[in-house]
């Protein structure tokens, strides 16, 4: 005989109140309430997907605030320490085109990883990224989005155009430049 029976140990999922309602990331019974958000979706979900939902709620929308600043105060301890955010995750980013909801990858995955420079995408993200075709335009295949990658080249023709007096066609492949028919 069993020192236990199931009834006793059956216990109720717990419920999660969150103005996502079925869209809830949380685990559990999902309870729409709208001045109220649980940490999963908080954590997973992009700040502007969150500001949709809360639809003018004060109390949700000071929530959401505290996430951003909470963000921009872990985003610039790593900076400082020459590390960086996600292009998912950094609040520089949140106005682009690939982070709207139609488009976004947050919510799909739990966490993101740090990456070396600035504006590229994570490893976790980069993957999904690459399921996601219609993002594919907004990232180089390095998975450095184009804002930065523009950055970086534009700073690297500026220096060159000043020093360079090598001529440009020394470099050139015999050959390269023929239209194949």
């Amino acid at each position: 005989m069993l020192p236990f029976s199931l009834e006793d140990s059956f216990k109720p999922p717990p419920i999660v109140e969150c103005l996502s309602g079925e869209e809830c990331l949380g685990f559990g019974k999902k309870v729409h309430v709208p001045n109220k958000l649980c940490m999963e979706c908080l954590r997973r979900y992009d700040p502007e997907q969150l500001r949709l939902r809360a639809d003018g709620n004060v109390e949700a929308l000071g929530i959401i605030d505290e996430e951003i600043a909470r963000k921009q105060q872990v985003k610039g301890n790593m900076e400082a320490r020459g590390r960086f955010l996600c292009a998912f995750e950094d609040p520089d980013y949140q106005d682009r085109r690939w982070r709207r909801p139609d488009l976004n990858l947050r919510g799909t995955r739990l966490s993101c990883a740090v990456v070396k420079t600035k504006g590229m995408a994570c490893g976790k993200c980069w993957r999904r990224h690459l399921e996601k075709i219609a993002v594919v335009q907004y990232f180089n295949p390095a998975g450095l989005c184009h804002e930065e990658a523009d950055k970086v080249v534009g700073g690297i023709l500026t220096s060159r155009s000043g020093s360079s007096a090598i001529n440009d066609d020394e470099d050139d492949v015999e050959g390269y430049n023929i239209v194949m028919s």
